[in-house]
């Protein structure tokens, strides 16, 4: 049988798109990080090429070795796109990967079989078709439904459900509605295939970059707001975050709290057991002070072993309380190479603001306090209360 005009031109077109794709993405890939999804992604475009050029030699090759060989693949070029584009948003997990194995194994048995015992074109393409809605069906829920996802990460899941829709009716049709129907007949079904096989090859790969770019943003940003050893907000991230909550009790009329936290004889540790045992104490000691707080608790490292708490909403005994259950779970941590356990000193301020009141002068007071903690002794929380003394609890 003959190629189809329309058909041959939209067969020429996928392979130069091809060509142009992996020239684009290669030319990225070089300034970019070489991760295991680009290269997965690189050669998804690879065996796509070969799919549509392979469709040249059906009058050519003997139908028995092209057809199969052809149909294998388009289906392992797809799954090879769509392995790269879960791995770069960090979808991939064991469960995913067995269900794609699931697929595969599922797909070549299910056209093997129809290969062997009802080598029909229709039914070939009702196979493809439907396992092709299976692979398109799990990114399609993922993106468009997932609450944390980013507009861009929707936006890529209704295209995957727009395709998994197509491939669902060209089967449908394929099997009940055109029985001689093959990949050169021209319906509507067919037309849809083919427009969104070229959506799904300028969509895929625009979706790809900018997927990749946003990650490596989320990354810039989480290295700019978290601190690299403990994982706790940076002393940047931790003042952006204050003021923000300051603005609010200021506008809401409620309790606000700052507590400083400054580990005792720190630098005794670092010169006694090293600056690595000393890393691993101050990792110990914010993931103690983490378990024992709020989700709306705020929890930086504003120095080396100074780390800062602001409590929204908290009066005064609320924030005494949450003082004194960190300090016993800091003393009562410990770090196994070491001894001694670990104490903190604790500088403490609770008011309800008003405008005049900045967080640079909440951090003052409160390293007030924390500096009368030190010489008192340390291991306490020293409250600092206006117009009075600081005092211990």
């Amino acid at each position: 049988m003959g190629f189809q005009p329309d058909i041959k031109t939209m067969i020429y077109l996928f392979i130069f798109g091809n060509i142009f794709t992996l020239l684009l993405i290669t030319t990225y890939r070089i300034s970019a990080a070489r991760e295991t999804a680009s290269t997965f992604f690189i050669g998804s475009k690879w065996l796509q090429l070969f799919y549509w050029c392979s469709l040249l030699l059906w009058d050519t090759l003997p139908r028995g070795l092209i057809i199969p060989f052809t149909n294998l693949l388009i289906l392992l070029g797809g799954t090879l796109e769509i392995t790269a584009l879960l791995q770069m948003m960090d979808m991939f997990g064991r469960r995913v990967k067995l269900y794609y194995l699931a697929l595969m194994v599922g797909s070549t048995l299910s056209y093997g079989v129809i290969a062997v015992f009802f080598n029909h074109s229709a039914l070939r393409i009702t196979s493809v078709s439907f396992w092709s809605m299976l692979f398109f069906l799990y990114p399609a829920y993922r993106l468009a439904l997932n609450p944390k996802g980013t507009p861009l990460q929707r936006i890529l899941g209704c295209f995957f459900a727009v395709f998994a829709v197509i491939m669902l009716g060209r089967a449908v049709v394929a099997l009940l509605i055109v029985p001689d129907m093959n990949v050169f007949t021209v319906n509507l079904s067919q037309s849809l295939y083919y427009l969104a096989m070229y959506l799904m090859l300028i969509v895929g790969t625009a979706g790809f970059i900018l997927l990749s770019n946003e990650r490596s943003h989320e990354k810039l940003k989480r290295l700019a707001a978290y601190d690299e050893l403990t994982g706790v907000l940076s002393r940047r991230a931790f003042l952006l975050e204050s003021e923000l909550k300051l603005e609010q009790a200021v506008k809401k009329r409620v309790p606000i709290s700052l507590l400083l936290l400054d580990l005792d004889n720190f630098k005794v540790v670092n010169d006694t057991y090293g600056h690595d045992m000393g890393d691993e104490v101050l990792r110990m000691f914010a993931l103690t002070v983490e378990a024992n707080l709020g989700n709306d608790d705020l929890f930086g490292r504003v120095g080396g072993e100074e780390f800062a708490i602001l409590l929204y909403g908290l009066d005064e005994q609320g924030c005494d309380d949450k003082a004194e259950t960190l300090r016993r779970a800091v003393q009562s941590s410990s770090v196994e190479q070491i001894p001694s356990s670990s104490t903190v000193s604790i500088g403490a301020i609770t008011l309800v603001p008003g405008p005049e009141v900045s967080f640079n002068t909440l951090y003052k007071q409160s390293d007030q306090a924390l500096y009368r903690a030190k010489q008192e002794g340390r291991n306490r929380t020293v409250r600092y209360r206006r117009g009075e003394e600081c005092y211990e609890l």
